[in-house]
């Protein structure tokens, strides 16, 4: 992975530890006026959305589409699916502890998840490569 694969992987990973304390305050909050399943559904909803509008913004650069949203959640099913197999082969076949197994099953879901969610984000736009002398040359007094 190059650094610009690097820099993004370590924004989407700082972006789902905001995305976890968003869904937990969501939760907290609409579960003092509805169920826990039903806050938790918003919580939910809630965070993705929040998930998908900083990975779009922040990590991946780009302006949200329609398109990218609907796709979006496929990175939460991925990680869901990664980290189960993971998981239980952690469990079943490695003998390891089922809470450590559990941490280290969303360690290496993660990339996956991340790569999901950049195709999702991206995917049918057209590549542009970072713009030539994007470090701005010195100018002088009255060029400006």
């Amino acid at each position: 992975m190059n650094a610009r694969g690097l820099r993004q992987f370590a924004s989407f990973a700082a972006i789902g530890v905001v995305n976890t304390a968003i869904y937990y305050t969501v939760y907290v909050t609409v579960n003092l006026r509805l169920p826990y399943l039903a806050a938790h559904a918003v919580g939910y909803a809630v965070a993705m959305s929040a998930s998908f509008l900083l990975n779009s913004w922040i990590t991946l650069r780009t302006k949200p589409t329609w398109r990218g949203f609907a796709r979006y959640p496929l990175s939460g099913a991925v990680n869901v699916v990664a980290s189960g197999v993971v998981l239980h082969l952690a469990v079943k076949a490695l003998g390891m502890d089922e809470n450590v197994a559990a941490l280290v099953a969303g360690l290496l879901a993660t990339p996956f998840s991340f790569l999901v969610a950049r195709w999702a984000i991206t995917a049918g736009r057209p590549f542009t490569p970072p713009a030539a002398g994007t470090i701005r040359p010195h100018m002088h007094e009255g060029q400006r």
